[in-house]
């Protein structure tokens, strides 16, 4: 299991936010407490080396940003998306499911029903 799945697993969901328009001293910009967590989920999955195997791919989808995170949610899609074997749709289909974010799950279902749709 690689550390920064693991690290991404304790770290859990990001929290929401992360583009806003405030800058440093203006009411609203997150505070350290914040920028702190999003340094370090930014960090984690910078490091994660892909392929991921279905049980780094299982933490991954239920620690999924919900809500745009600066490309980092690119990041872990792409780290999900590396498990995926088109003779097991359906599984990844399944896994997909399970994905704690609304946003990562629509955006992982459409990619692969377009896979699906440009096979046919």
């Amino acid at each position: 299991m690689q550390e920064p799945v693991l690290k991404i697993q304790t770290l859990g969901a990001p929290p929401e936010g992360f583009e806003c328009d405030a800058f440093p001293g203006d009411e609203g910009f997150p505070p350290d407490e914040i920028l702190n967590l999003w340094e370090d989920y930014q960090d984690a999955a910078d490091s994660i080396t892909r392929p991921v195997t279905w049980e780094e791919a299982e933490i991954l989808i239920k620690c999924c940003p919900t809500d745009h995170m600066a490309g980092i949610e690119w990041t872990i899609l792409h780290s999900i998306e590396s498990v995926f074997k088109p003779e097991a749709a359906e599984d990844f289909r399944a896994l997909i499911e399970t994905c704690n974010s609304d946003m990562m799950k629509t955006m992982l279902l459409e990619r692969l029903q377009n896979y699906i749709s440009s096979r046919k």
